[in-house]
């Protein structure tokens, strides 16, 4: 399944805020651009969760809400925190919106409340010693300093806590805790001469254990370089699917050293245990980079290992665009991807698609315009028609009963009655040819009418590529998503305030 866990609602600014009246009358112009930061800021933050950056999201809402802080903007704070897995943070979150709830209605204050108990039963603690005073960090990250004030609140699961301290080798363990439990973990550090070494660890496969020695330290990607003892260090990354990477370097007192893993893909792995992304990708002949590695243009199905993966799509003219998914062991995550031109892309192509649109609406009116006209002109000559073909008929049946004009037997003149018949055959004669300049050119205009209308039918919209309003001050929007806790649910909330 994708690893996402979809997206919540999003409110942009929307408890009220009361300024004073002068304030009200004349905003400052600090506060105006303010606003402007923080609404930008917050779609900014909307598309980079819908795109699945929510790491990148999370910290354009805290900057929309350190520009303008009210309740609801920290409520879906919390919730981001939530959809990421990372509980500790959520239910600080949305502990500060219920001790200060204002413009909160009664169903999202609701909401809140359950959703930072739904959180806080994740959270568990480590009450954590160690031999001497030292730096801790939990999972490659630095939380605290030993002795502890507080116990260390973790989400609930599997962790690495690191124990450093000048003079001493590093210690590490991997603790695992439900949430609701509390964990006891003591780390004795021994005494080495010289100073640590340093290690910083690459690789583009995420989700592996990097071991040192043999010792997990942590997993893909490290926000942090390793602390290890100076000397002949074995540094390995691993990963169910992969065949182990691993390289060995010597490092002096103090040394600060680097190496980048990145395991190859198992064959026989992936087809025993792996899975496969089915990207969608909004635009055709699109890039797909998985975990750093090209996949081909338009690869559709890719087989992969079971985990974690980093997607990158990219195409000329639009945003490159990345995004973490999950795969399934022995089945497929079918993922869509919407990729966003660039400025110059959009620009050109609204310029054509808006001309084409233009063009087809000018050659259905004019067209339009001609076929009226010649339809119109058509069924205006047709009584001249009728006429000139009354007066011909008639003429043609004096001629055969010898009457009228062409009565010779009692003294009508020949020339008269062959002119008169010629006269009435050529009025008879332009008056269809009228009719047929009249239908072709009713004809042309039709087939012009039906080139603007092709147009209009086969040509791109030109908003395709419209950004979601952001609409005013106050606007909600909804996202069906998966549950932010384990039990399943809904994540937003509907309506305006």
């Amino acid at each position: 399944m994708i690893r996402r866990v979809l997206p919540l609602v999003a409110v942009l600014l929307s408890a009220p805020i009361y300024p004073s009246a002068a304030a009200a009358a004349d905003p400052a112009p600090d506060a105006n651009d303010a606003k402007a930061e923080a609404r930008s800021r917050f779609d900014r933050g909307l598309a980079l969760f819908n795109d699945g950056d929510n790491a990148a999201a999370l910290a354009e809402f805290q900057r929309a809400y350190e520009l303008i802080p009210n309740p609801v903007v920290l409520f879906n704070i919390g919730l981001v925190y939530a959809a990421m897995n990372r509980p500790v943070e959520a239910t600080d979150a949305l502990e500060r919106v219920l001790r200060d709830p204002q413009g909160l209605s009664s169903d999202r204050l609701e909401r809140a409340k359950r959703t930072k108990e739904e959180q806080a039963a994740r959270v568990a603690v480590l009450e954590l010693t160690t031999s001497v005073p030292a730096t801790i960090a939990v999972d490659n990250i630095e939380v605290a300093k030993t002795p502890l004030t507080a116990p260390l609140r973790v989400a609930g699961g599997s962790h690495i806590v690191e124990g450093v301290a000048a003079g001493y080798a590093p210690v590490r363990k991997e603790v695992t805790v439900a949430g609701g439990r509390t964990a006891a973990v003591e780390l004795k550090l021994v005494p080495v001469q010289g100073r640590l070494a340093h290690v910083k660890v690459r690789s583009h496969v995420p989700g592996a254990d990097v071991l040192v020695d043999g010792e997990v330290v942590g997993r893909t990607p490290l926000a942090s370089s390793l602390s290890v003892v100076p000397g002949t260090r074995t540094i390995e990354v691993r990963r169910r699917g992969y065949a182990p990477a691993r390289q060995s370097l010597t490092l002096g007192d103090g040394a600060d050293g680097e190496v980048t893993l990145d395991p190859e893909e198992d064959g026989e792995a992936l087809r025993r245990e792996g899975g496969a992304l089915v990207p969608a990708i909004s635009e055709p002949q699109a890039m797909v980079i998985v975990d750093g590695r090209p996949r081909g243009v338009d690869p559709g199905r890719i087989a992969l290992a079971s985990g974690p993966h980093r997607v990158r799509i990219e195409r000329g003219g639009f945003e490159a665009l990345e995004r973490d998914v999950d795969i399934p062991a022995a089945s497929a995550a079918n993922m869509p991807f919407v990729l966003e031109p660039t400025p110059e892309t959009r620009a050109d192509y609204v310029s054509k698609a808006t001309s084409r649109r233009t063009y087809g609406w000018i050659a259905v009116a004019a067209g339009g315009a001609v076929a009226l006209g010649g339809l119109g002109y058509f069924a205006i000559n047709q009584s001249s028609k009728n006429d000139a073909q009354s007066k011909h008929d008639q003429l043609e049946l004096d001629f055969e009963m010898m009457s009228g004009v062409c009565d010779l037997p009692n003294g009508a003149s020949a020339d008269a009655c062959n002119n008169a018949r010629q006269s009435a055959l050529d009025d008879l004669n332009a008056a269809e040819r009228r009719s047929t300049i009249a239908l072709i050119t009713a004809g042309v205009g039709a087939a012009i009418a039906g080139v603007g209308a092709y147009l209009l039918l086969s040509g791109d919209d030109p908003h395709r590529y419209d950004r979601r309003p952001s609409g005013e001050m106050g606007r909600v929007w909804l996202v069906p998503s998966a549950a932010l806790a384990p039990s399943g649910g809904w994540a937003g909330v509907t309506g305006s305030f």
